[in-house]
């Protein structure tokens, strides 16, 4: 049983929280243990800048980093370690990066990831709920508290081409990316 208080602290400039076209978020998560076993500390810090370059273009550039520790110096659970979301690491499946135990991912106690997206309005323009996007993410998971010899830390990359796509019962993304940079043990997904 574990008990945790989380706080969050956001400070949101952007025009709308929807279809967003200019303005930053940033955006710090804690979670403080209060029972635990492992009393681990997670901290998470997330940015993103949106930008109109050019008429009816949106781009994006966004930070995440994050970190899990114990603060009693024990390892940390693994259901309390770190992965890298699969919408910050396209080109890759999601969970199947970074540090493995012989055929487990099992995450790690530091990631981050940078990504740059940027709409292309002139393919498509006239259909207003479809976006073509290209897209550059590089990401990096590291750290195992119980075994420093499982640790595969290296930047992870893709770049590819997207669609957003708002339908009727929520918005889909596809996209097909193209890894760059990989680790030997990380498993590619050319399409999500």
């Amino acid at each position: 049983f574990d008990s945790f208080i989380g706080l969050d602290f956001l400070y949101d400039k952007r025009n709308q929280r929807f279809q967003t076209t200019s303005g930053f978020f940033s955006n710090y998560n804690i979670n403080l243990p209060i029972l635990s076993d492992t009393n681990t500390l997670t901290n998470v810090y997330n940015y993103k800048i949106f930008r109109e370059l050019y008429e009816n273009n949106v781009s994006t550039l966004s930070f995440l980093l994050k970190s899990a520790n114990s603060i009693s110096s024990d390892d940390i659970k693994l259901s309390e370690r770190l992965y890298i979301p699969g919408k910050r690491l396209r080109g890759f499946e999601s969970g199947k990066v970074g540090p493995k135990d012989g055929s487990d991912f099992i995450g790690g106690n530091y990631a981050s990831s940078i990504n740059a997206t940027t709409t292309i309005p002139m393919i498509l323009e006239n259909v207003q709920s479809v976006d073509i996007v290209l897209f550059a993410d590089a990401a990096n998971i590291w750290g195992v508290d119980y075994n420093s010899s499982l640790d595969k830390a290296g930047i992870r990359s893709s770049v590819g081409i997207g669609i957003d796509w708002l339908t009727a019962v929520g918005p889909l993304t596809f996209s097909f990316a193209q890894p760059i940079t990989k680790e030997p043990t990380d498993i590619e997904e050319t399409f999500r």
